[in-house]
């Protein structure tokens, strides 16, 4: 059954949702992944949704050829109306570059948004990067159509815990703009209890808060025997294999795989390290393994997500690292379910809520983040239990995430929240 609006005396009509979030497929990640299967899922329930986003330019940095030469550009993605934007794009990364990426779609981007924003009963506008945030409060307010903002990821904490942030001055101003845009949205969604009470301290009614955490679909993500997406998977099965793929960011620490790596190929030769991603720190990993001479590990590109699956599928064990940050310590990524949902054990450089999960599941083993010593032992005590038992943890890791992070629960969930919202603003468009 659809979920719809109307007013006394007017037929009911679709719930119109606008999206705002600067990656959507076809590029990778865990942003990208959750937006567009919510968008399918509401979708198929009779809302009408209108993403509005970038143009595709990762994994290279470049604009995808397709989408070169334009401001704007519309398209169909599954049935749903994706409006794009310009950005600039460079293969080149640096927090100048970034900044300058992220401004230019909240610029391009906002345009197009306030432009069909009076068609809209209800605007999500997703973060990270933090500017949609900015661009949809401003066009909220302008335009009067009701906000929710998506927190997956606090990127001022993020920023000052990394040392971006040393000016007394400019921190005190992003916090302050932060608590700013937290207090004049009408709700706000994040992903983790972690999030939700560093929320709280930054001064949020706990009513104004919904958790719908990241999730994996079942039916996409399972024990499968389809072809691996890398030669490196394919070859010399005789080798255990640990596997990584998602981003290459400073949040996930990659430099402890690689050392990690390092102290395996003197203890454990028949170990493989497989990675596969792009990110900010790829070419710092590239290089990191190049002046170790570590040899029994290999980096690739990202793989398109269709193709995801058959990449878990290919390990005996896959990786979920994170950076020892305050700010990261109860982030549950996505890579996480889908490992699991895949019956794969997980080696996980984790705290909080994931740490839980495995642990609670018994579906793999859990390490200090930031411990490159620790996380080779662990991959040397993976290799040392029996195929029978990893196995074991495989099944009941994919029972665990279909019992508490079903996507399309989450999905179901967020639309009973954005039906709420729109219902319960004093805004309708002339149609109604």
């Amino acid at each position: 059954m659809g979920t719809s609006l109307s007013a006394a005396g007017k037929a009911a009509r679709p719930l119109r949702v606008g999206y705002l979030v600067q990656q959507f497929p076809p590029e990778v990640g865990a942003g990208a992944a959750r937006v567009g299967e919510m968008a399918e899922r509401w979708q198929d329930k009779g809302t009408t949704v209108t993403i509005f986003t970038g143009m595709p330019n990762r994994p290279e940095g470049r604009i995808h050829q397709a989408y070169r030469g334009r401001l704007f550009f519309k398209e169909e993605w599954h049935g749903i109306t994706v409006r794009r934007s310009w950005l600039y794009a460079s293969p080149k990364h640096g927090m100048g570059r970034t900044l300058l990426n992220n401004l230019s779609f909240m610029t391009t981007s906002g345009f197009d948004v306030a432009r069909y924003a009076g068609r809209l009963d209800v605007l999500i506008a997703s973060s990270p990067p933090f500017f949609p945030h900015i661009s949809g409060t401003l066009i909220a307010a302008t335009r009067r159509v009701p906000l929710i903002l998506e927190v997956r990821d606090l990127w001022p904490d993020y920023l000052a815990e990394m040392g971006h942030l040393s000016n007394a001055s400019a921190r005190r101003m992003l916090f302050g703009l932060e608590r700013k845009l937290l207090h004049r949205a009408e709700h706000v969604v994040t992903v983790t209890e972690a999030l939700k009470r560093r929320l709280l301290e930054k001064g949020l009614p706990a009513e104004k808060i919904t958790i719908i955490p990241n999730g994996v679909d079942p039916s996409l993500y399972y024990k499968s025997a389809e072809p691996a997406p890398l030669p490196d998977l394919r070859s010399d099965r005789s080798k255990f294999t640990v596997g990584y793929l998602g981003n290459f960011g400073a949040g996930q620490a990659l430099e402890v795989v690689v050392r990690a790596a390092e102290l395996l190929q003197r203890q454990k030769p028949q170990v493989r390290v497989v990675m596969a991603g792009d990110g900010t720190e790829g070419q710092t990993i590239h290089r990191l393994a190049a002046s170790l001479g570590v040899n029994n590990l290999t980096i690739h590109p990202p793989v398109a997500k269709d193709r995801t699956r058959a990449f878990y599928n290919a390990c005996d064990v896959c990786l979920v690292p994170l950076a020892p940050l305050k700010s990261l310590a109860g982030a549950l990524p996505t890579k996480l379910f889908e490992s699991l949902a895949c019956e794969r054990p997980v080696i996980a450089s984790v705290e909080g809520e994931s740490a839980a999960l495995i642990e609670g599941a018994k579906a793999g083993m859990v390490v200090p983040p930031g411990d490159a010593p620790a996380l080779a032992s662990a991959i040397q005590g993976m290799q040392a239990i029996s195929e029978t038992e990893r196995a074991e943890m495989g099944r009941r890791g994919r029972e665990a995430v279909i019992a508490r992070f079903s996507r399309a629960a989450g999905a179901d969930r967020f639309l009973e929240l954005l039906t709420r919202v729109a219902r319960q603003s004093p805004r309708r468009s002339a149609d109604d």
